[in-house]
């Protein structure tokens, strides 16, 4: 038996073909990319950059007029992964009708917190569930392996079915398809707080978190905003979660995060990750939890129940290290 790599399958009536490009220097990166627009080019596609605004400038200078690429700003999205999947559906949704289509999605994973590490190789996993049945489209991650651990490599290749490798694409064998292995959520920090919730205690939960809030210096916006996340959470647990739940508030990584424990099981990976329709009437609470928060935590399964953990981005202050 061969040990040559796989080339992956560009024929596909559907679905993603989603490649991981590891990279290292600003040099290889070009090439690698360059080549991947080359690839679009010569199959007629279009191509869709979603990249920090650094990295888009960068590749401006070296595209032609006529390569057909539009890019995307990543810090327009804020820093929540949740909300990555609707804006490449609505992307490749405008893009599809008039061929195919190729993007580009590079994240920002250095100085990131662990819990946003997480929920960013998540995201990456996640986006093979999301356009399984799609119109087929291709998407390429570059990834900078510059002073990552082999292990840090390994585990972002176990999201992506096909990896880049500068000139062509080829099958990962590394990849898992299914289920997705989570890394176990580590305890609230301390000083935390904790209150258990049924419906009665809905204005209590959120003087709470207002309190806290006030504490750490979250604007009035802000704390809106985390209030609406609050009492939506808080109230789906009422509703399908045994009829109340536990709430565990504290800060940590430059955060305020509320999290919010009950009896329940969320079955659908995507749950919150799917624009609801304009015609829709329920089901969209945790769509817009991610719209409000800077990045949600959710993990569920018979023998636990559910654990839903909203990060709140605190105010950037001296001596702090915002992540």
């Amino acid at each position: 038996m061969s040990d040559a790599p796989v080339p992956c399958d560009q024929s596909a009536a559907s679905g993603l073909r989603h490649m991981l490009y590891p990279y290292s220097g600003t040099s290889t990166y070009l090439d690698g990319l360059m080549a991947y627009v080359g690839e679009a080019r010569a199959a007629g596609a279009s191509v869709v950059v979603c990249a920090p605004e650094d990295r888009c400038d960068l590749l401006r200078g070296y595209l032609h007029n006529g390569d057909s690429v539009a890019f995307m700003d990543l810090t327009a999205l804020g820093n929540n992964p949740g909300r990555l999947i609707p804006a490449w559906q609505e992307w490749i949704e405008r893009r599809s009708n008039a061929g195919a289509v190729h993007g580009i999605g590079e994240s920002v994973w250095s100085g990131r917190s662990t819990a946003r590490l997480s929920e960013l190789r998540y995201h990456e996993w996640l986006l093979n569930v999301a356009f399984e049945q799609a119109p087929a489209w291709s998407l390429l991650c570059p990834y900078d392996t510059t002073g990552q651990s082999e292990e840090t490599i390994q585990a972002l290749s176990r999201s992506h079915p096909y990896v880049w490798d500068g000139v062509a694409g080829t099958t990962a064998e590394q990849y898992a398809a299914a289920p997705y292995a989570f890394a176990p959520l580590a305890g609230p920090h301390a000083p935390f707080d904790e209150k258990t919730y049924t419906i009665e205690d809905l204005t209590a939960l959120r003087e709470l978190v207002t309190e806290w809030a006030t504490t750490h210096s979250l604007s009035t916006d802000r704390t809106r905003d985390l209030l609406l996340a609050v009492t939506e959470v808080a109230s789906n647990s009422i509703r399908h979660g045994g009829g109340g739940g536990t709430l565990r508030i504290w800060v940590e990584d430059g955060a305020l995060v509320c999290e919010f424990r009950d009896a329940g099981v969320i079955s659908n990976p995507m749950v919150g990750r799917v624009r609801p329709a304009a015609n829709q009437i329920g089901g969209c609470g945790l769509w817009f939890v991610h719209q409000l928060c800077d990045l949600v935590e959710i993990r569920s399964g018979p023998s636990h129940g559910t654990r839903v953990r909203l990060h709140m981005d605190l105010p950037y202050t001296q001596g702090e290290e915002k992540t």
